[in-house]
């Protein structure tokens, strides 16, 4: 399967929204000057995404093949027991944005910008979703993200990339480090499945931001162990 690409995704700031996360709604000076800037990031932002369809080779005790590249993790193992593919995504705000606010040097206006792009990455990561339960697989299924278990650590960013295929069509590039630029991007790997699984049950981390379900401390003794 050849990748998906979207890189015509609609963007359009709700500013009701936007004022209320950035708390300016009842200070008129500052609600004017994050408007304009939000206008202006608007018509620069390009939010993309792309995903292909990856057939599993082999699975070994705490690895799978995936089309010739091998991916170590127990978790990642068990969870893809009973699947014989995967669809590896990535989806960004998008270069367009990051580049523009490398000019922005005023410290509040840089977390407006922030979060901006924090909205258009969550557009690209909406639109992944219904275009790939739309066009490609309608099932259940669950999500992987290298980087965000001990288990799956940041260094296997690299064989998604290389599973995924061009991630230059999205604008997406790969640090040393294994981080991606633009920084508001998000990368890994969706599989079927009957039994529903997020990262956040493995993970012990309080009061994070991001948390999309409870931390489950028998989860890895009951299933993965």
């Amino acid at each position: 399967m050849d990748p998906v690409v979207l890189d015509n995704i609609p963007f359009k700031v709700d500013l009701e929204q936007f004022l209320k996360l950035i708390r300016v709604t009842d200070k008129p000076g500052y609600a004017e000057k994050a408007v304009r800037l939000v206008t202006e990031a608007q018509s620069i932002a390009r939010p993309k995404a792309m995903y292909r369809e990856a057939f599993i080779e082999e699975k070994g005790d705490d690895f799978v093949i995936v089309e010739g590249i091998t991916l170590t993790s127990r978790v990642l193992r068990v969870n893809l027991n009973d699947a014989y593919r995967i669809y590896p995504y990535i989806a960004t705000s998008g270069v367009e944005m990051e580049e523009w606010s490398k000019g922005i040097e005023d410290m509040l206006e840089k977390f407006w910008v922030d979060v901006v792009k924090e909205m258009a990455l969550r557009v690209a990561i909406q639109t992944f979703l219904q275009n790939f339960k739309e066009s490609t697989y309608q099932g259940n299924t669950s999500s992987m993200n290298p980087g965000s278990l001990q288990d799956w650590p940041i260094q296997e960013q690299s064989k998604l990339f290389s599973i995924l295929g061009n991630p230059e069509l999205v604008g997406v590039n790969l640090s040393q480090s294994s981080l991606m630029y633009p920084i508001k991007s998000v990368s890994g790997f969706r599989f079927p499945t009957e039994v529903n699984f997020d990262n956040c049950q493995l993970c012990s981390r309080e009061k994070c931001p991001g948390r999309k379900a409870p931390y489950d401390e028998n989860l890895y003794e009951e299933r993965f162990a």
